[in-house]
Order: C-alpha cells, then structure tokens, then sequence
C-alpha cells in the first residue's frame, strides 16, 4: 500500500531491499568510525522506532485487534511471495503462526549479511507490535534469519493488571 497517492504499489519485501541498498553501506561506514557497538545502539535504536512507526500506520489502517494483524502479516509482510505463513491458531485470543520460508532472509543471506539482516529487519517487530497496539504482545524464540528452520510468532493479548 502506497504511503501517498503518488507512489507506486510495491511489496514491503521490496521495499525493504531498497531501503537497504542504502542502508547497509551506512552501517559498515559507521561501524569504521564508531565500532561495531555505538552503530548496533544507533541501528537498533532507529530500526526499533521505525517499527513502532510501521505498526501504529498499519493499525490506523487496517485496526489494531488481531484479526487485523493477522491482515497485515497475511498481505503486507508475507504479500508478493516474500513469506510463507502456516497458520497455526486463529482465534480471539490468540495469533500463532510459523514463516516456513522467508525471502527477507534469503535476500541477507544472498549478501553474506544476515547478521545485518536481522539487526535490521527481525529486530523491528517487537517495537512493532507496540505501536501496532500495546495490549498486544509477541513472543518469538527462534528466526530463519538466526538459522533456524522456521520463525515462530505467537501473539496474545496481554494479561490485565486490571482488578
């Protein structure tokens, strides 16, 4: 979905490649002048606003509830291709799925960067999710990026502290 009526429809995959053509030559630029640990507190601390900014778009779009965020990961993150999704649980309360295939990872690893890859791409949705909607959270122990031989993302409403 195109941010402003001028622009042309592309998939978010591609639209992540772009912004990384650009991106990756920044943060080897900054690892040489800074170290690799300023850059990775730089990059993380952008790539995690970045995401609170892609979910609180994407909920002022589509709703904010999970029946909305299985729309998102369904259409934007897995639209084009760039995500095969099983979809493990559907429900009320719940939004489990596993990425068996994942084309943002096969593009980093393409570039013999996937460090880089998931600094820059998996480490974005957490953040995401809060700004998606803070009653929601996202528990995630293993991604394609990591080497593993799936991602497995469990969404649940957040327990009420309410008494």
């Amino acid at each position: 979905m195109p941010d402003t009526p001028d622009e042309v429809p592309i998939s978010h995959l591609q639209r992540r490649k772009i912004e990384n053509w650009v991106l990756i030559p920044f943060i080897e630029a900054c690892r040489e002048k800074f170290g690799d640990a300023a850059t990775r507190d730089l990059v993380v601390g952008l790539i995690r606003r970045l995401g609170a900014e892609d979910g609180a778009r994407w909920g002022a779009t589509y709703g904010s509830d999970l029946a909305a965020l299985k729309t998102v990961a369904e259409q934007v993150w897995a639209g084009g291709g760039s995500l095969d999704i099983e979809m493990l649980e559907d429900g009320g309360e719940r939004l489990d799925f596993n990425v068996k295939r994942c084309r943002y990872a096969e593009f980093y690893k393409e570039l013999g960067l996937t460090d880089i890859g998931y600094l820059v791409h998996c480490n974005r949705d957490h953040a995401m999710v809060g700004g998606f909607n803070p009653e929601l959270k996202l528990t995630r122990t293993q991604t394609i990026m990591e080497g593993a031989s799936h991602c497995d993302f469990r969404f649940a409403k957040k327990a009420s502290t309410k008494a």
